[in-house]
């Protein structure tokens, strides 16, 4: 798969070098309006809290703001705050370039095998084996924030079961709509892959916050923006980001709910792993038998 810094997307545009900073600003705009939706809800919280009790009391507020209900809310809160930032101004930039919404966001769903997007799925494993490696590494050096914990701990199955889609749903299409959709696109026509997956999965990253987010999402961001480059469609990086989130979330929660075995055989490790492996090696010749800016 050959990545010069010369190679660029090809996207039906109206522009030779695109402008590129209103994708930061509007990736900011995005941010502080997902903060800004928290910051209502939270209020509208306290006035519950207050009006059910008779007084404000911190230490309650913060247990019902990291219940399940809460958590899904606000993943839903800050989808709508993605899709709608990424359609608004994906709708304005395609304007501007004389080309549709759905070439502006790769909005195509790309003709390849249902094989293909299987493998794409399970390659994604090693991706996030070696993120968590990362992670662990960072862990060593700056404590990681024990919130999920509580939040997994404190899950009847019901809301686990609603938990696990929306993690994987919420954030799988909207960050993809809003960062390999708005950002990436406009970045690998502007400047090639080098730059338009680096960049898109530095600010990917970033928007995670904690140090244990950001060295985890921004390798993830790597694999799924060269997904979203070479299908030359968000669907695949879509499909594949909402795998990761509900399958890890689904094992942590398994494990604590007694779903799954904490310890699996080393058998079943061994061909796991391998299984994974021959994936992720047969989705990387997949993808660079693939034109970018093409339909495969």
């Amino acid at each position: 798969m050959q990545l010069p810094s010369e190679e660029k997307q090809n996207i039906p545009v109206g522009q030779a070098n695109p402008r590129v900073w209103p994708l930061f600003v509007v990736v900011l705009l995005v941010f502080l309006a997902t903060i800004v939706v928290q910051l209502i809800l939270a209020g509208i919280l306290a006035v519950i809290e207050i009006s059910r009790e008779g007084s404000f009391d911190a230490e309650s507020m913060v247990v019902q703001w990291g219940s399940a209900p809460m958590v899904v809310m606000n993943l839903f809160s800050t989808f709508l705050c993605m899709v709608g930032g990424a359609l608004l101004f994906g709708r304005l930039s395609a304007r501007r370039a004389g080309c549709s919404l759905a070439d502006r966001l790769g909005l195509r769903w790309p003709s390849f095998s249902v094989f293909s997007l299987v493998g794409f799925l399970l390659g994604s494993v090693p991706v996030l084996m070696l993120s968590l490696v990362a992670v662990y590494l960072v862990t060593l050096l700056l404590p990681p924030i024990t919130g999920l914990s509580l939040l997994y701990d404190g899950m009847t199955t019901p809301w686990a079961i609603v938990f696990i889609i929306a993690i994987g749903v919420f954030p799988g299409v909207g960050e993809e709509l809003l960062f390999r959709g708005y950002m990436q696109r406009r970045l690998l026509q502007r400047s090639g892959p080098w730059v338009g997956i680096g960049v898109t999965s530095v600010v990917f990253g970033l928007v995670h916050v904690t140090p244990q987010g950001i060295v985890l999402a921004t390798i993830i961001g790597v694999w799924l923006g060269l997904l979203a480059w070479r299908t030359n469609s968000i669907w695949p990086s879509a499909c594949c980001h909402a795998v990761i989130n509900s399958g890890w979330n689904f094992y942590q929660i398994g494990m604590i709910h007694e779903w799954i075995p904490r310890d699996f055989p080393v058998w079943f490790s061994v061909i796991g792993g391998l299984v994974v492996l021959v994936a992720f090696v047969v989705s990387i010749g997949v993808l660079w038998k693939m034109k970018p800016g093409a339909p495969n």
